[in-house]
């Protein structure tokens, strides 16, 4: 064995010593992502004959029905002809318990580049961390009362004139209209939701449409829907179900378009720093406006508004990463540096300065939204970024 399998030999016996410490477990997912197949074939297969004569390991290993539900019935790896399936269930699935054990983070890599992990970044203490965003949202009524939803207890909100307003979970509010009486002039009663940086919430709007808000993102949108529209209006970003009604269309304004559809899921990106404006259609239809250009979208496609005012249509929309915030994951595909720090810095409330020439690498991979920046910050050091955090600022070093 070579120094790198060596060393990926005593980090696995620590693994499965329960011995390993927290760095030693993050040099562990490194060397699995970045060893040649063959040889962490020779360390599986060195440890896997070590069974025989090592009752603790051979305890540890010998389940393969056990290791299968930890896999889920999943091989990470193509199965070799010269190794038996055993083996590589047992590769698999270490592999997928030193994911779980660090929090489903996965390691970015840098395309077509080696990587190093001599890097001279600094991160913080545990009790000075940065932690993720989570469940922050302020919803402000017609009459102006405020109420911030993450300190507010499940349950009934606000009431009025039949409109009820309530937190059903953390995180989640619904908004229901009940009835209008006969005799009763409507009322256009307007309502805000917004997130801070580092904030996200839910809501269902009075006709049963979901909306899911990103960080740093407001949802204007009436006590109850009139006539024959229903209208919202977005800053920032935000997944929408839309329930289906024939009779009255969705409209969705944000600061650069309009978006009408009749019952359809997708995602809409507009903030004020992104340097395009993001329509993402999952399913159904939607039909996007800017002054007198107007383009209908099909299921996959994604429209995109440039700053020079121009609308483009791509067929293949990577829809998983575009909707990935939602799920509580980052996706970054063939992402630049600075597209994957204006969504960390939207997420965790930092501040991102950038030195020296800035970086044309390209990054890919996938990161939890739930671990403390410092760990995601590790993960990208893995590409070869060099970084320092000094509080509520991330500085790049190029």
């Amino acid at each position: 064995m070579n120094s790198a399998s060596e060393r990926f030999y005593f980090l696995l016996n620590r693994f499965l010593n329960k011995s390993i410490h927290r760095e030693e477990l993050d040099e562990l997912l490194f060397l699995l992502d970045t060893l040649p197949k063959e040889e962490i074939d020779q360390v599986l297969q060195a440890i896997y004959e070590e069974t025989l004569v090592s009752p603790l390991l051979a305890e540890k290993l010998k389940s393969e029905e056990m290791l299968k539900q930890i896999l889920g019935k999943k091989v990470a790896r193509p199965i070799s002809k010269r190794h038996s399936l055993s083996l590589y269930v047992k590769l698999a699935a270490t592999a997928a318990v030193l994911a779980g054990l660090a929090f489903g983070v996965f390691i970015l890599q840098q395309k077509n580049k080696p990587l190093n992990l001599q890097t001279t970044n600094t991160a913080p203490s545990k009790e000075s961390d940065i932690l993720p965003g989570g469940n922050k949202a302020t919803l402000r009524m017609a009459d102006g009362t405020t109420i911030i939803l993450n300190d507010s207890p499940n349950g009934l909100l606000a009431n009025e004139k039949g409109i009820s307003i309530k937190k059903i979970a953390d995180g989640e509010l619904i908004i229901d209209a009940g009835t209008i009486k006969n005799d009763e002039t409507p009322t256009q009663r307007w309502n805000t939701v917004a997130t801070p940086r580092g904030g996200q919430y839910q809501i269902r709007l009075p006709d049963g449409s979901k909306v899911w808000l990103n960080a740093a993102s407001s949802l204007r949108f009436p006590s109850q829907f009139h006539g024959n529209e229903r209208k919202v209006e977005l800053s920032g970003e935000a997944y929408f179900e839309i329930a289906k009604h024939s009779n009255k269309a969705f409209k969705v304004i944000s600061r650069h378009l309009e978006v009408h559809v009749l019952g359809t899921d997708f995602n809409l990106l507009d903030y004020d720093n992104e340097t395009v404006v993001k329509t993402t259609l999952v399913n159904g239809a939607v039909k996007i406006k800017r002054g007198t250009q107007a383009k209908l979208l099909k299921p996959g496609q994604q429209a995109l508004l440039h700053r020079n005012e121009t609308i483009t249509i791509t067929d293949h929309a990577d829809i998983e990463s575009e909707i990935a915030w939602k799920n509580g994951v980052f996706i970054f595909k063939d992402a630049s540096i600075q597209h994957v720090m204006e969504q960390v810095a939207r997420w965790y409330d930092i501040e991102v300065e950038y030195t020296g020439v800035r970086s044309k690498k390209l990054l890919n991979g996938s990161v939890s939204r739930n671990v403390n920046l410092s760990e995601l910050m590790n993960m990208l050091a893995y590409t070869g970024v060099n970084y320092e955090i000094r509080g509520r600022k991330v500085l790049i070093k190029n």
